[in-house]
C-alpha cells in the first residue's frame, strides 16, 4: 500500500478552511471562507461544500457534543474533519478508496490537516489571532493561501494529488513498516482481531499484530502512537 492517487479536479479532493463564527447573515457567505482547493471552483460551489460541511458538524454534535467530527462516510466520497482552533474547521473531501486498509488512509489524512495547521502556526501564528488582527479577513487568505498551495505542491505529481496512506506516515516516522497482505490474509487478520476484543468483554483494549519486524493491522490510533513514541 502506497501513495493513493487523487484527482486535482471538481471530483478529486477539496480542502477548505472556514470559521463557523463568519458569514452569519445572509449576503456575507463568503466571509467564512478562509481556503478552498480548488482555487477555481466557483463560489456556489465552494458555498456548497462548506454548507454541507457545517451542517454535518452541527448534525453530529446533537449525538457528541463532548466530540468534534472526524469523519463522515459518504457514498462516493469520505469527509475528513479537524477543529484546528475553536471554531475554525479545515475539512478534506475525497474520492473512496477500494484499498483494503482505508480507515487506516483516513488517519494519514487527518494528519496532513494537522501538520498544514501546525506548521501554518510556527511561521504566522494561530488563524484566529490574524483575524483579529484584521477582522476582515484579508490578511489571513493572504497567508493561508500561498502557504497551503505550497504545501500541497510537494503532493503533485502531474495533475494528480499522492496523499499519504497510513503506511507513509508510519515510515515518515521512522518506526515500523507495514506489510501489505492479500484479501483472504486480511480477512483472517481481522477475524483474530474481532476473536481476541470479544475475549476482552466490556474491557477497552487496542491490537497490534507483527509479522517478524513488519506491521499486518493495528486498531491503535496514530495519535496514540505519536504519544508512546
Amino acid at each position: 500500500m502506497g501513495l493513493t492517487s487523487i484527482g486535482t479536479g471538481s471530483e478529486g479532493m477539496r480542502l477548505c478552511i472556514f470559521d463557523l463564527r463568519r458569514g452569519q447573515y445572509e449576503g456575507q457567505e463568503f466571509d467564512k471562507i478562509l481556503f478552498f482547493f480548488p482555487p477555481d471552483l466557483p463560489f456556489s460551489t465552494q458555498f456548497s461544500v462548506i454548507g454541507l460541511s457545517e451542517g454535518l458538524i452541527t448534525f453530529t454534535r446533537i449525538f457528541s457534543p463532548e466530540a468534534a467530527c472526524e469523519v463522515i462516510e459518504a457514498e462516493r466520497h469520505s469527509h475528513v474533519f479537524y477543529e484546528a482552533e475553536p471554531d475554525i474547521w479545515m475539512v478534506m473531501i475525497v474520492e473512496k478508496s477500494k484499498e483494503l486498509q482505508a480507515i487506516w488512509r483516513i488517519d494519514a489524512l487527518r494528519e496532513v490537516l494537522k501538520e498544514i495547521h501546525s506548521l501554518f502556526m510556527m511561521f504566522h501564528g494561530s488563524i484566529r489571532a490574524l483575524l483579529d488582527k484584521e477582522p476582515g479577513g484579508g490578511l489571513t487568505r493572504a497567508h493561508l493561501y500561498p502557504f497551503i498551495m505550497d504545501y500541497l505542491r510537494d503532493f503533485l505529481v502531474g495533475k494528480k494529488l499522492q496523499l499519504p496512506s497510513f503506511c507513509d506516515c508510519l515510515k515518515e516516522r521512522r518506526t515500523v513498516q507495514m506489510l501489505t497482505v492479500g484479501r483472504e490474509a486480511a480477512i483472517e487478520v481481522q477475524t483474530l482481531v474481532r476473536i481476541l476484543e470479544s475475549c476482552a468483554g466490556n474491557t477497552p483494549c487496542s491490537s497490534l499484530i507483527l509479522f517478524q519486524d513488519l506491521l499486518v493491522s493495528t486498531t491503535l490510533s496514530p495519535v496514540w502512537s505519536d504519544l508512546q513514541s
